[in-house]
């Protein structure tokens, strides 16, 4: 009998923090970023990709209701700000513009909590041909030539801010690797969960054709923020969510990543152009 009460109290109190938690609109591009966001345009895809999935796990564990919305790249921080929709990720304030509702998990020093963020890094794929050293820094590498980057890649400004040429011109990466193929840029970077998440499908899809540098060009922080009027509402979910980010993103994502490179590679090749 007592075990039954026992078992009778745990399920009454998972049930109260599941509605003590306001559903969670959690936003992120309309655009395709594989393995990370699967399809295009504002129809959720199913499977949805590894981010999309890893924020499932995280509103699961924190007893958040989620529901999930695609928008344009330029719109998501405008939208979050002014609340209508609850949270997204992003990178700091410096990088992306800091905005007044917006909410990230704070250290002492009053910056955004790398504990309680993810880790990232931007990669850098060359063509083979171009026999530039992999274990060079890449900075000094790319000088002079032109970089790739997907239309709204919010790590847009910190390559600038190294002096590179950037062209953001193409939809999402596959486009990318397909003007590098054509030469009409010199080399893609985008920002990983792991340095090596994306060479076993570059390798299905293109062979040796592009390379991989050694070395990040940058390891930027990523946060997943709120809106202020959802953090108010919902600090004891919020703080959950940030905890569990911190501790489990790194090893979740790369996961989860493998899982979609495994069931991306034995697509048509057609699966992984999108247009807008």
């Amino acid at each position: 009998m007592y075990q039954f009460f026992f078992a009778l109290m745990l399920a009454l109190l998972a049930g109260r923090a599941v509605a003590d938690c306001a559903p969670l609109r959690f936003a992120y591009t309309d655009k395709e970023v594989l393995p990370y966001y699967v399809g295009a345009g504002a129809e959720v895809a199913e499977p949805p990709g590894a981010a999309v999935e890893l924020m499932r796990e995280a509103a699961a564990k924190a007893g958040c209701p989620l529901s999930l919305q695609r928008l344009p790249t330029g719109r998501l921080l405008a939208s979050l700000d002014a609340g209508t929709i609850d949270a997204m990720l992003t990178y700091a304030p410096e990088v992306v513009g800091a905005r007044p509702n917006v909410v990230y998990p704070l250290d002492r020093a009053g910056r955004p909590d790398p504990a309680r963020g993810m880790r990232l890094y931007t990669m850098v794929f060359v063509r083979a041909a171009d026999g530039l050293p992999r274990g060079g820094a890449p900075a000094e590498l790319l000088r002079g030539r032109v970089v790739g980057l997907s239309q709204g890649a919010q790590h847009i400004k910190l390559l600038r801010g190294l002096g590179l040429t950037v062209d953001d011109g193409a939809a999402n990466p596959a486009l990318n690797f397909e003007k590098l193929k054509l030469g009409r840029i010199d080399a893609f970077a985008i920002a990983l969960g792991a340095p090596d998440e994306m060479d076993a499908l570059l390798a299905v899809r293109y062979g040796g054709r592009f390379v991989r540098l050694d070395k990040p060009l940058l390891r930027p922080g990523s946060w997943l923020v709120f809106s202020k009027d959802y953090y108010e509402g919902n600090r004891r979910q919020v703080e959950a969510l940030w905890q569990w980010i911190g501790a489990n993103s790194s090893l979740r994502i790369g996961a989860l990543s493998r899982k979609y490179t495994g069931r991306l590679s034995r697509m048509p090749d057609r699966s992984l152009v999108t247009t807008d």
